[in-house]
C-alpha cells in the first residue's frame, strides 16, 4: 500500500509538473481539460499495471528436491507491530475530517438554493440572494445578487460567464477532484492541481464570452471592477476569480496547430517512462516437462542401456507385484537407464516393474510423506531421514552435510524430552559410501536428537562382544568345633572386565520365541530391541507391515538386540 501511494504521487507530480511547464499558457484549453482529469486518473492506474516475465526452465531431477531449510515450515512467533495500525487511524481521521468540510460546503449550498427564490431561464436556474455577492455557479445554478439582478445592473458579459461554466458542466470536474483530494488528503498536490483546474475553467469561460462578440478590453475593465469582491464558496465558479494577470495573458494568446501537436507528442515518451518506471513487474518460472527436457537435449539411452532395461523389466514384470522383490542393484540400474530415456523411449520400452518397499524408498516424497502422516495419526514425534549415495533428505526435503544440523535441529525444534525418548525416526539407507556415511554421522551426534537420545546413531551398532567367561573360584568347606562342617557361600564373581576404561557386560537374552510374528515383533519391540533388512533398519511398525506382506518372513534374534528380518 505505501509503495503504491508514493509511486501514484510520483506519477500525478510528473504530469502536473509537464503541464505547468508546457501546457497551461497554451489556448488548447478544453484539450488541457481532458489532459488534468485524464492525468489524474492515469496516475491512479500505473502503479496497477503489471508487466509479466515467463522464464521456462527445465523440471527439476528425479531425487532432486529444492534446498529448504526445516525451519521455514515452523512458524516463528511474531510481536504484533502497532504501527500499520496507527497509521489508519490517522489516515481514516483525515479522511474523516477533509469528508466532513467537503459536505459541509456542499449542503451550504443546497441551503442557498432552498431558503432563496430561484428563477428559471432556459436550461439555467437563477438564485436570488440578498447578500451583496459575486456572481458564481454551481452547475445549472447561478447565484446572483437580487437586488442588481431585479434593477438589470448585471452585465450581460457577467451572465454569459456563469452561463458558460453552466453549460460546460465545469463543477464536475471540480467534484471529482474534490473527492480524490478527501482519500488522498495528505498530497499536497491536490491543492495545487484543484487551483489548475479552476484557472482552465475560467480560460474556458472567459473565451466563451470573448466568442459572443464581445471587446477584450471591456471584458478585461469587467474582470477588473470585480476582481475586488468577497470570495465564493470553495465548489463553485465565480468571475472575479484571482490571477487576472494570467487571464489577461492567455485571452491575447493564441497558440498555432503545430505547438500544439508537437507538445502533445511529448506526452508519449513521458507516459512510456513512467510505465517502465512506477508499473509492477514479475517473473514466472514455467517448467519445461521434464521428458520434454530430455527430448530437447542430445542425452538419451543408448542401445546397450535400452536392452540391458527390457531384459530387467520383463524379468521381474513376470512376478507379480505382491511377490516382487528387486535387489538393490538391479533397482539402481534401472532407475539410472529409465531416466535416461525419452518419452518415446520410454513409450517402447517395457513398463517400470513397481514394487513395494524398494520403490516406496526410491520416491523420497511418498515415502516421508506416508510416514509422518501416519506418526501424526498417532500423536507420534518423529522424522525420516533418507541417504542415498552422497546425498541426504530430512522428511522429504533436501539436505547436505553443511546443514544437517541445523535442519534436524529446526525439526525437533520444541521437543520435550519424553518426546525424544519415545521417537522411533526412520533412517533409510540405499547404497551410501562409507566416507559420506561417517561425515553425515559426525553431524548427526551435534544434533539435539542424538545429545537427548540415548544411543542414537545413523550407523548400523556392531553386535555385543560376548563377555568374557570368569571361571568360579573353588567352594571352601570350613569346620566347626561343635556345629560339624557348615558349606559358606561363594564369594560374589569379580566385576566385569574394563575394554577401554568400560565395563562390558553381556548381552540381554531376547524374549522367548512366539508363533506369531507380529505378536513377536511387539515384544521384542517393548524391550529394546532395532529391526534391519540388510543394511536398512525401520521401526517396529514398518516391520510388522512387512512380514504381513511375507509368507517366507523369518526372525533372527542371534545378535539381538539387533534383530534381523529375512524374506521380507
Amino acid at each position: 500500500m505505501e509503495w503504491y501511494v508514493l509511486k501514484s504521487a510520483a506519477c500525478l507530480l510528473i504530469f502536473f509538473a509537464f503541464y505547468k511547464l508546457f501546457l497551461e499558457n497554451i489556448s488548447a484549453h478544453i484539450f488541457k481539460r481532458y489532459y488534468l482529469l485524464g492525468g489524474v486518473a492515469v496516475s491512479f492506474l500505473i502503479p496497477f499495471i503489471t508487466f509479466t516475465t515467463y522464464v521456462e526452465v527445465p523440471e527439476t531431477a528425479n531425487m532432486v528436491f529444492t534446498n529448504v531449510s526445516a525451519t521455514e515450515a515452523i512458524p516463528a512467533e511474531e510481536n504484533i507491530n502497532y504501527l500499520p495500525y496507527l497509521l489508519w487511524s490517522i489516515y481514516l481521521l483525515g479522511v474523516s475530517i477533509f469528508g466532513f468540510r467537503f459536505l459541509q460546503n456542499l449542503y451550504a449550498i443546497f441551503k442557498k438554493i432552498q431558503q432563496n427564490p430561484v428563477l428559471k431561464k432556459r436550461k439555467f436556474f437563477h438564485v436570488l440572494l440578498q447578500k451583496n455577492i459575486v456572481p458564481h455557479t454551481f452547475f445549472s445554478y447561478i447565484f446572483l445578487n437580487k437586488n442588481k439582478y431585479e434593477a438589470n445592473e448585471i452585465p450581460k458579459e457577467v451572465l454569459l460567464h456563469e452561463q458558460a461554466h453552466a453549460q460546460e458542466k465545469h463543477s464536475f470536474d471540480i467534484l471529482f477532484i474534490e473527492l480524490l483530494h478527501v482519500l488522498f488528503w495528505f498530497n499536497p498536490l491536490f491543492i495545487f492541481l484543484k487551483r489548475s483546474v479552476k484557472l482552465n475553467h475560467e480560460f474556458l469561460a472567459d473565451r466563451a464570452v470573448l466568442n459572443q462578440g464581445t471587446e477584450t478590453s471591456v471584458y478585461q475593465n469587467l474582470l477588473l471592477a470585480y476582481s475586488s469582491y468577497a470570495s465564493t464558496p470553495q465548489l463553485a465558479h465565480s468571475i472575479n476569480y484571482s490571477l487576472i494577470k494570467k487571464r489577461f495573458t492567455v485571452m491575447k494568446t493564441h497558440t498555432s496547430k503545430k505547438i500544439i501537436w508537437l507538445r502533445s507528442l511529448l506526452l508519449l515518451p513521458l507516459v512510456a517512462l513512467m510505465l517502465y518506471g512506477f508499473s509492477s513487474k514479475q517473473t514466472i518460472v514455467k517448467e519445461i516437462v521434464q521428458t520434454e527436457a530430455k527430448e530437447a537435449s542430445t542425452k538419451k539411452a543408448s542401445k546397450e542401456q535400452l536392452a540391458t532395461y527390457n531384459k530387467l523389466a520383463k524379468k521381474y514384470n513376470a512376478v507379480a507385484i505382491e511377490e516382487r522383490k528387486i535387489p538393490v542393484t538391479d533397482l539402481e540400474v534401472l532407475e539410472h537407464i529409465y531416466g535416461l530415456m525419452t518419452a518415446k523411449q520410454k513409450e517402447e520400452a517395457q513398463p517400470f516393474p513397481e514394487c513395494y518397499l524398494e520403490n516406496k524408498i526410491g520416491r523420497y516424497d511418498t515415502y516421508a510423506k506416508d510416514f509422518m502422516e501416519g506418526a501424526q495419526k498417532n500423536g507420534k514425534k518423529t522424522f525420516v531421514i533418507m541417504i542415498n549415495i552422497n546425498s541426504v533428505n530430512l522428511n522429504g526435503k533436501k539436505s547436505s552435510i553443511k546443514t544437517f544440523k541445523d535442519d534436524l535441529n529446526a525439526i525437533t525444534k520444541g521437543w520435550t524430552k519424553q518426546d525424544f525418548e519415545e521417537a522411533h525416526p526412520s533412517i533409510l539407507i540405499a547404497s551410501s559410501s562409507k566416507d559420506y556415511l561417517k561425515k553425515l554421522e559426525v553431524e548427526f551426534q551435534k544434533t539435539d536428537y542424538a545429545q537427548n537420545k540415548k544411543g542414537a546413531t545413523l550407523l548400523i551398532p556392531p553386535p555385543p562382544p560376548p563377555a568374557p567367561k570368569v571361571p568360579e573360584p573353588p567352594k571352601k568347606v570350613i569346620k566347626g568345633e561343635n556345629d560339624g562342617d557348615a558349606n559358606i557361600p561363594s564369594p560374589p564373581p569379580p566385576p566385569a572386565p574394563k575394554v577401554d576404561g568400560k565395563r562390558i557386560y553381556p548381552a540381554p537374552a531376547p524374549p522367548p520365541p512366539n508363533p506369531d510374528p507380529v505378536e513377536y515383533i511387539k515384544e521384542l519391540d517393548k524391550n529394546g530391541a532395532t529391526f534391519y533388512i540388510g543394511p536398512h533398519g525401520y521401526s517396529a511398525d514398518e516391520a510388522i507391515k512387512m512380514v504381513q506382506k511375507s509368507k517366507d518372513a523369518s526372525i533372527d534374534v542371534s545378535k539381538y538386540p539387533i534383530v534381523i528380518l529375512n524374506g521380507c
